[in-house]
């Protein structure tokens, strides 16, 4: 498989000293306020963004030891919006992400890496049309505080990263849609009681 670098925020691995030490503890994402985000050069001219509206996922981490740590997320491929109706019918095509055959968008990690208190690597296989590749993810923890309503540690981050489409068999209009993707991840975690 092709090592991608530089890819999203996935993430998760940041929990640190939110749990205890002595366990790996499980997080949850809140899916009012995670979001999957994207955008292409359309032309060289602007970037079309777009997003992913239903994501769901399974963290567990232990900031004693981050090696331990495991990530998976899971996107509803069909979910997918760039605010233009014709546009989105034609992504979800067997041109593009084929959401008949390929409903979901997968990573799961094989590894987690601090590099420090707001930086990890976290490497897995990411599955788009069930084409799989492993990629590392950066991802920037960017707080943690206990959320006041629900008195439970909460955390958050915000990852980026570069993919090529064609890397995943998206191949249509390379001359006029950029074949590099930009990622975005923007993922808060409220730890399990």
């Amino acid at each position: 498989m092709k090592r991608l670098s530089a890819l999203p925020a996935l993430f998760m691995l940041t929990l640190g000293g939110l749990s205890s030490p002595a366990a790996l503890a499980a997080w949850e994402l809140d899916p009012s306020h995670t979001h999957v985000g994207f955008q292409a050069s359309h032309l060289g001219v602007t970037h079309t963004p777009g997003i992913f509206r239903k994501v769901e996922g399974n963290v567990m981490f232990d900031d004693a030891k981050v090696e331990a740590s495991s990530v998976t997320i899971v996107i509803d491929a069909a979910s997918i919006d760039t605010v233009n109706a014709q546009r989105d019918a034609d992504l979800r095509t067997e041109a593009w992400f084929d959401v008949d055959k390929n409903p979901k968008i997968t990573f799961v990690s094989t590894s987690v890496r601090r590099i420090d208190d707001k930086n990890y690597v976290i490497s897995g296989n990411l599955t788009i049309r069930g084409k799989t590749r492993l990629v590392d993810f950066n991802t920037v923890l960017t707080n943690r505080v206990v959320n006041p309503f629900v008195k439970l540690p909460v955390v958050g981050f915000v990852g980026s990263a570069r993919i090529k489409r064609s890397d995943f068999g998206m191949t249509q209009y390379l001359a006029m849609i950029a074949n590099e993707v930009d990622l975005t991840i923007t993922l808060e975690l409220l730890q399990k009681p």
